[in-house]
């Protein structure tokens, strides 16, 4: 047979398999009562190995199935037979949806695999509290892996309760009965029913017993935990395609386990499958169509192995395989010893390599395409569930840690690491477990740092490292001078752009008895607004705010009372910013001058920016604002198209000023396009913006810098980019020197110089020595974008809070309430000399007048470039004590 035939009967017998059709007569499958097979592709070198991605490319999106991605390397064997699991749970769950069919959920398989591989006991507690927190922890995994499935159930039936023809006949009855349904449902009841028939058959057990079995499995052997997880995820596929689901039966999930031969891991899994079908999983009604590939002869069955067959030979041989396993078992029931025939079937591939077939046209197997963005948005997922694997993170995503979509979410004492491959996470999460563990038998004060510590941008993440460096940095700072109470500090993980924060906050105040504070916050979202809210108003928990610069985060100054009782922050609003740099440079006020900015809603930076820049350009003359609506803060979408217009139009208009009010990445993309656009009219622009631009530079490659260098012979303009930034480390050693030479002799006599230069300039050095002293352990402490200087100062401020309200009222741990009171006292003698500058707070918790650092991105050099020191009120305290006036504001 030629090779395109022989790839169509295999493809043709794959979709009988796979895709139910009523009306075909005489249509191959399995027998439901015998249980299933699993087909073994076996060919040479071109032939098999990649067979797997040529099905999946083509037939993702039509049918559920796993991605046949390459297992880690570095991983054991157990840990690969899990990742590999995870990922078949993975894709042929959500990520591997038929188009207009409810996904696959694996509670099953989510429960075991929380109990065996991400729960660790506790030698110190009792068993009893032992299996609360397991149970806790596997009701929380089955309503995870739940969560896609009901919500798109719940959507669906609330957009029924709003047709208006189901309103006017039935009332308000179907909008009752989706409520009453949603306050009644317990995602984990059936799942705990499935392990109570599987373990207690017979008997009467209360849920309890079912956790402390579970507990008890994690002793168990390597295989009967391996043969677990196989059973469990059966079961779910299983139900998934129940009795009162027929519809969703259309479509058979397809298991794809590559390379059998050169994969230990893979082979496993297949005879734990071939165990499971032959015992816990006989009784299932609806199996996947498992699909293996190897070598011919290198991968025989553990038992029974029967002769290949070829492609053309397969709607016949399946039948076959089940007539002659049945004719064994009743020999055996006749006292004949005779072998039972394999479930694994092999099938022989023509070699070289089949001819790919067409694409799949529309029809009986349904839209075979998947559109870019669901491609992406499965891929990432699909990541985030791998990275969960607990060799990677600690005990799983870590302990006391769970998924939340793409995201490991939770609280973290340095045990559980997030982004564990990201060069550095691993180190500094290290060293704040071992301060932890130094001052965990003194009495304590708990501070969270809670920042989103997972991004798939690299200079997001280098900016997470270093917030996490600077924190680490900032309680060894602070447990190091002696004062009471030292801090333990842990990393709270509210998601990306704070999407589950409320989970996070409730797991902070459920785990964490000693917690005093929260500090941190680094996205002026609406996300973080409620964070925030909640925090100080409802829960009454002191926060000191890092950089979150939009005015939406700060109390207003005055009596009181506040939006957010209980807040402290150490940077600068957006504001306050555009104040520093009118001061830095007058003549922006009346220079010509244009307003780029991003609309898009729930971005309060953004908004907050915008404001500030309008009021600086007052009646000055320029183009009329140029406005676009982003898709998210790292999402491109038609921005560059519309950038493109901007830069052709301003081009034409004599502002050679751009004021961007927008993220960072939106901002890479404009002055991209600026440098790009012909205009030969104008030989430079300069951009201005916030302090979200200090991700700017690592954003920037050598070519980037190259475009933005411009070119006078092609009319292509140089760019530079001009912020205000919270912190660089050369601030203080320029500005001092500059002020000696102002001073003339005098400047020489330290009694003569400035403190409010001497100190941050001190606490720079100091910063500095502790970075160099743990580089072996931390790596480069990157200090240029001023993130880890920052998010050392808001440690800082949190200890010198911690500090006066254990001295004001002589206790060794002050409580949440007396830390609040004494916030207006860090100012004037109880000033914050942060590495960034003072830090003397109002009353509102707002930084008086801090100075902020002009920095300059310039194409021309290699580095940012250190401008001036400039003050939102024009110059720095005169009097040189750090007094807040009656009036701040």
């Amino acid at each position: 047979m030629a090779r395109a035939d022989m790839e169509q009967a295999l493809d043709d017998a794959l979709a009988q398999l796979t895709i139910r059709d009523r009306l075909r007569v005489r249509r191959l499958k399995f027998r439901r009562a015998a249980g299933a097979l699993i087909l073994q592709l076996e060919g040479e070198e071109p032939a098999v190995r990649g067979w797997p991605r040529r099905f999946h490319e083509r037939y993702r999106g039509v049918l559920p199935l796993n991605c046949p991605d390459e297992l880690p390397e570095e991983e054991t064997q157990e840990q690969q037979v899990v990742t590999e699991l995870l990922a078949i749970a993975q894709g042929c769950g959500y990520d591997g949806r038929p188009a207009y069919r409810l996904p696959i959920s694996f509670p099953r398989f989510a429960a075991a695999f929380a109990a065996l591989y991400v729960w660790r006991p506790d030698d110190g507690q009792l068993p009893a509290k032992q299996n609360s927190k397991i149970a806790r922890m596997v009701k929380q995994a089955i309503a995870e892996e739940r969560r896609y499935t009901l919500q798109e159930m719940k959507e669906r039936a609330e957009a029924l309760a709003r047709d208006e023809q189901v309103a006017q006949r039935l009332g308000g009855l179907v909008g009752v009965m989706v409520k009453v349904a949603d306050v009644c449902r317990f995602p984990h009841r059936r799942t705990v029913r499935w392990y109570r028939r599987k373990w207690f058959r017979g008997r009467v057990v209360t849920q309890l017993e079912v956790f402390r079995e579970l507990r008890g499995r994690q002793q168990r052997p390597v295989a009967d935990k391996q043969l677990l997880l196989v059973e469990a995820l059966l079961a779910d596929i299983d139900a998934h395609y129940g009795r009162f689901r027929r519809l969703n039966r259309a479509r058979r999930p397809v298991i794809l386990l590559p390379d059998v031969d050169l994969s230990s891991a893979r082979r496993l899994i297949r005879d734990r499958l071939l165990d499971a079908y032959d015992d816990g999983a006989r009784e299932l009604r609806v199996h996947p169509v498992v699909i293996a590939t190897c070598a011919p002869g290198a991968a025989p069955p553990p038992r029974g192995g029967k002769p290949s067959v070829t492609a053309e030979e397969l709607p016949a041989a399946v039948p076959e395989r089940f007539r002659e396993r049945d004719e064994a078992v009743e020999r055996w029931r006749r006292s004949q010893d005779v072998p039972l025939p394999s479930r694994v079937l092999q099938v022989r591939l023509a070699s070289p390599a089949p001819a790919p077939l067409p694409p799949l046209k529309a029809g009986r197997w349904g839209p075979a395409m998947l559109s870019a963005g669901t491609v992406g948005v499965a891929l990432a997922v699909l990541a985030g569930l791998l990275s969960w694997a607990p060799w990677d993170r600690a005990d799983g995503c870590g302990e006391r840690l769970l998924m939340r979509g793409a995201d490991c979410v939770g609280v973290s004492d340095g045990t559980g690491v997030f982004m564990p491959r990201v060069q550095g996470m691993r180190e500094v999460f290290a060293g704040i477990e071992a301060e932890n563990e130094r001052i965990e038998r003194k009495a304590h004060a708990t501070v969270a740092l809670m920042i989103p510590m997972e991004s798939d941008n690299a200079a997001v993440r280098r900016q997470i490292v270093s917030e996490v460096q600077g924190a680490y940095l900032g309680q060894l700072q602070a447990n190091g001078s002696d004062a009471a109470p030292p801090i333990r500090l842990v990393l709270a993980n509210p998601g990306r752009d704070y999407r589950a924060w409320s989970y996070t906050v409730d797991r902070l105040v459920d785990q964490e008895p000693e917690l005093r504070m929260v500090v941190g916050f680094n996205l002026s979202l609406d996300n973080t607004q409620d964070a925030m809210r909640h925090l100080t108003g409802d829960l009454k928990i002191p926060v000191v705010a890092g950089l979150v610069t939009s005015q939406a985060f700060a109390n207003t100054d005055g009596p009181g009372p506040y939006r957010y009782p209980g807040l402290a922050r150490v940077v600068s609003t957006s504001k306050d910013q555009a104040a520093a740099l009118l001061h830095y440079d007058p003549g922006l006020a009346r220079a010509q001058t244009a307003l780029v900015a991003d609309t898009r809603p729930g971005d309060s930076y953004n908004k907050s920016l915008r404001d500030a820049f309008t009021e600086a350009r007052g009646a000055g003359a320029g183009a009329q604002d140029m406005t676009f609506t982003s898709e998210g803060p790292e999402t491109a979408g038609v921005t560059p198209n519309e950038f493109e217009t901007f830069a052709m139009n301003l081009c034409e208009s004599k502002a050679r000023v751009v004021y961007f009010a927008g993220r960072a990445f939106h901002l890479e993309l404009f002055v991209k396009k600026l440098a790009r656009t012909y205009c030969a009219r104008k030989q430079s622009y300069t951009v201005i913006t916030g302090s979200d631009a200090t991700s700017l530079d690592e954003r920037l490659g050598g070519d980037e810098r190259a475009l933005l260098r411009g070119d006078s012979k092609a009319g292509t303009p140089t760019i530079n980019v001009l912020y205000a930034a919270p912190a660089h480390p050369d601030a203080w050693n320029v500005e001092l020197e500059r002020w000696k030479k102002r001073a003339g002799p005098k400047g020489a006599d330290p009694g003569k110089q400035p403190r409010y230069l001497v100190e941050p300039q001190r606490a720079m050095e100091q910063l500095r020595s502790e970075a160099r002293a743990h580089e072996g352990k931390l790596g480069t402490v990157r200090l240029d974008d001023g993130r880890a200087i920052e998010t050392h100062d808001v440690i800082l401020t949190a200890a010198k809070a911690l500090t006066k309200a254990a001295a004001t009222t002589r206790t060794p741990v002050p409580s949440q309430e007396r830390i609040k009171e004494d916030y207006e006292n860090l100012n004037s003698a109880f000033r914050i000399q942060g590495a960034g500058g003072w830090i003397c707070l109002t009353n509102a918790g707002n930084p008086y007048n801090k100075a902020l650092a002009i920095v300059r991105l310039d194409p021309m050099r290699t580095k940012l470039t250190f401008e001036a020191l400039a003050w939102p009120k024009g110059t720095p305290a005169q009097d040189d004590r750090c007094v807040v006036p009656q009036k701040p504001a």
